[in-house]
């Protein structure tokens, strides 16, 4: 039995769970961590934006869909990846074995490398949902 991990839970992650899943059958184990319980689905950000969605209309709770497919969920963030002993630490300690590992995080928003960048200095951003909400 493989025990695969997928860090991330967003276009890359979640697409990447289901896959793996359908490919390698029920007698192996697939574990998606995320550091969020929510699905936002942020190519529709600018329709959130302007005001043509909401964030209900966006968003769901992962939980559901992955145990309807027997994949496994932890909400708790990867704090720190120990690839010579093949495990994943959560922020809240959990730990978690791998014998494959998918990290699929997406960028890391990086306002602060420009003085006056992002939605907290003189530019907008859609690049989260709470952006687009603002």
């Amino acid at each position: 039995m493989a025990k695969v991990v997928i860090v991330g839970a967003s276009t890359g992650g979640l697409p990447a769970a289901y896959e793996i899943k359908k490919t390698l059958g029920a007698a192996h184990n697939v574990t998606v961590i995320s550091n969020t319980e929510t699905f936002h689905f942020i190519p529709s950000n600018p329709w959130v934006a302007v005001g043509w969605r909401t964030r209900r209309d966006i968003s769901f709770l992962i939980k559901p869909y992955l145990d309807k497919k027997g994949i496994n969920f932890i909400s708790e963030g990867a704090q720190k990846i120990d690839p010579k002993l093949n495990r994943v630490i959560t922020g809240k300690g959990t730990v978690v074995s791998y014998d494959y590992l998918v990290i699929a995080t997406g960028p890391k928003l990086s306002f602060d490398e420009i003085e006056g960048l992002g939605p907290e200095g003189n530019t907008d951003s859609i690049c989260t949902v709470d952006h687009a909400e603002k």
